[in-house]
C-alpha cells in the first residue's frame, strides 16, 4: 500500500477546506457540505477502526481508502 506523503496530505486537506468554504458560503449547498463532512468523519474514524487488532498494513489501507474518498461526492 502506497504511503500518503505530506505534500499529498496538504494538497488534499487544502482542497477539502476550500470546498467547505465554497459549499457553505458561495453556493450555499448544504447537501454537498453534509457529504464532505461525512467523508471527513469516515477519514477520522479510519484511524481508530479495528481497535488495534489490525495489522499496520490493514490499518493503513483503511486510512488510505478514506483519504482518497475525502473529496468524493456520492450524489
Amino acid at each position: 500500500m502506497r504511503q500518503i506523503i505530506d505534500k499529498e496530505k496538504i494538497e488534499k486537506y487544502e482542497e477539502v477546506l476550500h470546498r467547505i468554504q465554497i459549499y457553505a458560503e458561495v453556493v450555499m449547498d448544504n447537501d454537498k457540505l453534509s457529504k464532505i463532512i461525512s467523508n471527513i468523519c469516515r477519514w477520522s474514524y479510519a484511524h481508530r477502526t479495528g481497535n488495534g487488532t489490525l495489522s499496520e498494513e490493514q490499518q493503513n489501507g483503511i486510512i488510505r481508502k478514506a483519504f482518497d474518498g475525502l473529496l468524493e461526492r456520492k450524489d
